[in-house]
């Protein structure tokens, strides 16, 4: 139990440091930098590798054109889809969680097709695919025997060319996935829900709480909506009779 209570501090962490460093890359990461993770996982994930892989990819090209903080608050896209897929919900809580997300969504684009907010509609609509995709990917995901570590000395290019954040934002993207996988190969698969709420959670506060970042009104006000019915949806699926026993 302690080393899977570490795991999670280090998921914690990981995913601080993950966004810290994507604000000096400006979006712009190179195509090495999402190369670690690829060639870490690709040998023997299978058809869920690829996918996370086309998910993170398409996700990460439309980082330059997109507000950092817009393009990290739709990650809070994944604990309403495990909400709406849960066995113990309903086609109504569905429903309402998906209403939620969507009028959220098409405000924000409603307001870059006015340009009174930065980015574009079809970078959010890709990165809202990606992020389907990575959830679809992470449902289907296998725990693989064993991963070949080779693959992290594509740091060292990125570290000699100047490129530091870019570097760590591999390594971290990395770590984590690598990091889940262990608590799942550790039979603590019911952790990894509640870190899809936590980890989004904590990645956007790191962009609210450091003063390097900006964070635009309407995208904190969406995030929090969203944050909240993801809340109201976690409280509606738990059991009455469970919490008396």
């Amino acid at each position: 139990m302690l080393y899977a209570a570490s795991l999670v501090t280090v998921t914690l962490i990981l995913t601080v440091l993950g966004v810290s460093a994507l604000g000096p890359t400006a979006g712009e990461l190179p195509i090495l930098a999402l190369a670690i993770p690829a060639l870490w996982l690709l040998p023997q994930s299978g058809v869920a590798g690829w996918l996370l892989l086309c998910g993170l990819g398409a996700y990460g090209a439309m980082l330059p054109d997109q507000p950092l903080a817009l393009s990290i608050s739709l990650f809070m896209m994944l604990p309403i889809l495990m909400i709406c897929t849960s066995a113990k919900g309903c086609w109504q809580l569905g429903a309402l969680m998906v209403s939620i997300v969507l009028s959220m969504n098409v405000g924000l684009m409603a307001l870059q097709g006015e340009g009174k907010l930065e980015g574009s509609i079809s970078a959010t609509l890709i990165q809202i695919v990606a992020i389907g995709v990575i959830w679809y990917a992470a449902r289907c995901w296998r725990p693989i025997a064993g991963n070949t570590w080779w693959p992290l000395f594509a740091v060292f290019p990125l570290w000699i060319g100047g490129m530091e954040s870019a570097a760590l934002v591999g390594l971290c993207v990395t770590g984590l996935i690598a990091a889940l996988q262990s608590l799942v190969k550790m039979k603590h698969r019911d952790w990894i829900p509640r870190l899809a709420c936590v980890l989004p959670a904590i990645g956007f506060t790191t962009l609210v709480v450091l003063p390097q970042f900006s964070v635009a009104n309407p995208i904190l006000v969406s995030w929090l909506l969203v944050l909240g019915g993801g809340l109201l949806g976690e409280s509606l699926l738990d059991d009455p009779e469970e919490e008396d026993e």
